[in-house]
């Protein structure tokens, strides 16, 4: 008798087991869909940096000409990573479409989507392979990848699923920390030069009455003033510099703990604390303000 109640016990925390799984592998899909969008709004934050520093180092040319009636327009020419960005925003485009569709195969009346998983899965991984000048570290890993796609692919199979997503995300994520030093110098460089720009800037073209308006120290030397007006710009500019690394950094991290969590799902034996624990961080990364 207690042989039995044994094996039903076994059986019954099998089941119960099971369908944690395929609700963890629902979820991380719908995790997925945030962090691809994430990506988008990350690259798409830094396609715009261009036009930012446009605009910065052309101000400071003009606050820093010694006789500013005798110049033209500045059209300062800037570092423009839009050809490199354009097609990870696609890429990244496709892979929110992949999680979409993945998102409803664990819902039974869904499985006939498994053939538009399958696309969706070849269209991500072709978005990552047409990129241009891809590092070693990722195309290196492609036939890997390409391979694990073209097998036997199973409606419902959560774990086979998921150790397919798993080796997409991976990609993706050798790509992104491939780039990240990139993007971070960027970042560095186009916000400490407009703070470099702005010290240079000769005190006289400064009005301090203007200034008091709005500045509520309690000084009256003007050169003061002055001084503590260019510490508020550069806090202002080290702010904004610092938000947008953050954003950069939390999406990283967010990619890692999605990729780590199809790691686990697609484990024979899933350590569902685990996966809990990577998808909970991924909500609190990506909604940290």
């Amino acid at each position: 008798m207690k042989t039995i109640l044994k094996v039903v016990l076994i059986l019954l925390l099998g089941s119960c087991t099971s369908t944690k799984v395929i609700e963890l592998g629902g979820r991380a899909a719908s995790e997925g869909v945030k962090v691809s969008q994430k990506a988008i709004d990350v690259f798409s934050l830094l396609a715009k940096q261009a036009d930012i520093d446009k605009s910065q180092q052309d101000k400071i040319k003009v606050l820093t000409n010694p006789d500013p009636s005798t110049m033209s327009l500045p059209e300062t020419k800037v570092q423009d990573f839009s050809q490199q960005l354009a097609p990870r925003i696609l890429a990244y485009k496709s892979l929110l479409n992949t999680y979409s569709i993945f998102a409803v195969l664990t819902d039974k009346n869904y499985g006939d989507k498994t053939k538009d998983a399958m696309k969706a899965l070849e269209e991500s991984y072709n978005s990552i392979n047409k990129l241009p000048d891809l590092p070693s570290t990722v195309s290196s890993k492609l036939p890997e990848v390409s391979k694990m796609i073209t097998q036997a692919f199973q409606a419902k199979n959560i774990k086979q699923h998921n150790q397919i997503l798993y080796s997409l995300t991976q990609l993706y994520f050798t790509l992104w920390n491939a780039d990240e030093k990139i993007w971070d110098d960027y970042i560095d460089r186009i916000y400490n030069d407009y703070i470099m720009g702005l010290t240079s800037i000769e005190s006289k073209q400064f009005d301090v009455k203007k200034i008091e308006q709005t500045f509520k120290e309690p000084y009256k030397d003007e050169s003061t003033i002055i001084l503590m007006y260019r510490l508020q710009c550069r806090d202002e500019i080290v702010k904004q510099r610092d938000e947008v690394k953050k954003q950069l950094k939390d999406f990283g991290k967010a990619l890692l703990e999605l990729t780590q969590a199809h790691a686990e799902i697609g484990k024979a034996e899933t350590n569902i604390s685990d996966v809990t624990s990577s998808l909970n961080s991924i909500e609190n990364l990506l909604n940290q303000k």
